[in-house]
């Protein structure tokens, strides 16, 4: 079969962002990408500034925590990726990632492997970051979704893809989960647009988290019980935490009514101790919340527009998401995001090969160990490597304390 490069052509013919020019990327955008955008980087680089930002710079205090403890799993694309490789070589590379993803994840323990539970697809470089948000760099973004080969699905409110993670229990060799997610999207074009919180440094951002299969090691690996009210407090403080732009805010907790119920009355508050839920969250609707944008969509159409702010058919209309999923057993996706199905060994060796077989299984890679840039060997370039060491310096000063983390991890 011979190699196509549909990708590089759609990314050749992405337009130019003309709004960019009077309103310029956030600082925080700014040192993340001069270091993405310097070949000279090294991988370990990127995906460390990449996960500096994802602690202080967007809402979701499940990424927050992931990042902070280096339990994310990267892929990043670069712009010699996009230029050299062909469609095949790139589904290669990101299939690959996601292999290794799943393994790590399977059987996380101390001997064996350190966990991730999201998975981080980045593709960047300067051409496709100030690229116009229209139907060419959606077009684009979809190709990403096409070679990445994650499942599609279409819903009464729109189209979903979705993704898988394994985990092993540990006091039980035999039995396995598999918990089904969707894969959200992000891009620099969102930055001090109305769709704000899903801004990214870099050009495009993909991620693939699983919140069940963190609950599920918190529980059976860390031995924490009552897991409930944890991530309860995280969910809804991730949408109370949505950015308040000039626009308004994309998404928002809704009140009860004035007789103190959620929008779906028959379901009863789901903390076990109402009284020591956070100040943001009381007299808050732990059922529904409310959005100009549908957090289960990835490539949102809505996204792809020039106008800063939401146009009349976004701004008039509010979507009702879902918070019952996390706790509510008769919720047709708790199972599948939060409790895990079990699945029988063949399963997993269909899907990730015999632990036998495996050559490695990736750790989070750390700052010291040397690695190979983009298409030219490690050389020496003392400004250039000054000028990354003082863009890492910066970033690092967006990391979580120890106190932050605590507060978020419990």
């Amino acid at each position: 079969m011979s190699e196509t490069y549909e990708l590089r052509s759609i990314y050749e013919s992405l337009d130019k962002d003309s709004w960019r020019k009077d309103n310029p990327f956030s600082d925080e955008i700014n040192i993340v990408n001069e270091l993405l955008f310097d070949t000279y980087a090294t991988r370990v680089q990127r995906e460390e500034q990449v996960a500096n930002w994802l602690q202080r710079f967007q809402p979701c205090v499940f990424g927050h925590v992931a990042a902070a403890k280096h339990w994310l799993h990267f892929c990043i694309l670069s712009e010699h990726d996009l230029l050299t490789k062909s469609d095949q070589g790139i589904s290669a590379i990101i299939r690959r990632e996601l292999l290794e993803w799943k393994r790590r994840s399977l059987r996380p323990t101390q001997d064996f492997s350190t966990p991730a539970f999201g998975f981080v697809l980045v593709v960047s470089s300067s051409h496709l970051a100030h690229a116009a948000p229209n139907n060419r760099l959606r077009t684009f973004a979809l190709k990403i979704l096409e070679l990445w080969g994650c499942e599609e699905s279409q819903t009464t409110s729109g189209t979903m893809h979705w993704e898988t993670l394994y985990l092993r229990d540990p006091d039980d060799h035999q039995r396995y989960l598999k918990f089904r997610f969707s894969v959200d999207f992000f891009a620099a074009q969102g930055d001090k647009r109305w769709w704000h919180d899903h801004r990214s440094p870099g050009g495009l951002l993909f991620t693939a988290n699983s919140v069940g299969h963190m609950l599920k090691f918190r529980e059976w690996y860390l031995k924490l019980k009552n897991q409930q009210d944890w991530i309860m407090h995280a969910a809804m403080s991730t949408i109370a935490n949505a950015e308040l732009t000039k626009y308004g805010k994309a998404t928002w907790l809704k009140p009860l009514n004035a007789g103190g119920k959620p929008l779906v009355e028959s379901l009863p508050c789901p903390f076990s101790q109402p009284g020591k839920v956070k100040t943001e969250l009381k007299d808050k609707d732990w059922t529904r919340y409310g959005g100009l944008l549908h957090t289960d969509h990835s490539v949102r159409p809505e996204f792809f527009r020039l106008n800063p702010e939401p146009q009349a058919d976004i701004a008039d209309r509010e979507y009702l998401q879902d918070f019952t999923y996390l706790y509510h057993p008769g919720s047709r996706d708790h199972t599948q995001f939060v409790m895990g199905e079990e699945v029988d060994h063949q399963e997993i060796v269909q899907k990730l090969g015999s632990v036998e077989d495996w050559e490695q299984v990736i750790h989070w890679r750390q700052p010291d160990k040397p690695q190979i840039r983009d298409g030219a060997s490690v050389r020496t370039d003392s400004a250039r490597a000054s000028r990354i060491k003082a863009l890492l310096e910066a970033s690092r000063k967006w990391r979580l304390s120890t106190d932050e983390l605590g507060k978020l991890w419990g």
